[in-house]
């Protein structure tokens, strides 16, 4: 039921959004808030995304399409912007999770189309797709106003204790994953690898 869930409740909010931009006279002076909704309407198709590989035909499940930032760049380039980086977020979230199975065997294993399970270099796919999700992330969120970037962190920090601390119970290792590949990103980006740099990036 959750796989179904979180992508309905996404679209209903896009669709809100939407009827609201056509309908609400005031919408132009609450336009800031468009892209901070739609940031969280990809975040929260994005936490669960990677999983409807159960239930799309011909894909086994930890395929390399969904377990991946690909679907987030497919949304970027089509210029849903704000939702591919809560897609990306998203992503990023459940990725970072699922690098610590009860061991790395058989549905553990990341899986290409025609090609099979990578084995071992699982996780090294998991790991860059995880920085690439954030790279995404990263490049979209510099180029909101100040108010929507203290929003969409905001809306980072309650994705990421809802998820790590209700859904996942060993949080530990992917908030590591995460805060490495925020680092990372950051300073490939031209910053340095000091966690108060990100925090001026975002504010």
């Amino acid at each position: 039921m959750k796989l179904y869930s979180a992508p309905l409740k996404a679209s209903l909010l896009v669709g809100l959004i939407l009827a609201v931009r056509e309908l609400c006279p005031f919408w132009p002076t609450m336009a800031f808030m468009e892209d901070v909704l739609f940031f969280l309407a990809g975040l929260i198709a994005g936490i669960r995304l990677p999983d409807l590989d159960l239930v799309i035909p011909g894909l086994s499940h930890r395929s390399a399409i969904t377990h991946s930032c690909i679907p987030a760049l497919v949304v970027w380039a089509c210029g849903f912007s704000a939702i591919a980086a809560g897609l990306a977020l998203g992503i990023a979230f459940h990725l970072s999770s699922d690098l610590q199975p009860k061991a790395w065997t058989g549905g553990a294993l990341i899986k290409f189309p025609l090609l099979g399970s990578i084995g071992m270099l699982s996780p090294i796919w998991l790991i860059a797709n995880v920085i690439g999700c954030l790279a995404i992330f990263m490049e979209v969120v510099s180029g909101e106003p100040v108010d929507a970037r203290l929003m969409i962190m905001a809306l980072c920090l309650m994705g990421a204790g809802w998820y790590f601390f209700q859904e996942e119970k060993r949080p530990l290792l992917p908030l590591m994953t995460l805060g490495f590949a925020v680092l990372l990103v950051h300073a490939v980006r031209g910053g340095t690898l000091s966690v108060k740099q990100v925090w001026q990036y975002f504010v």
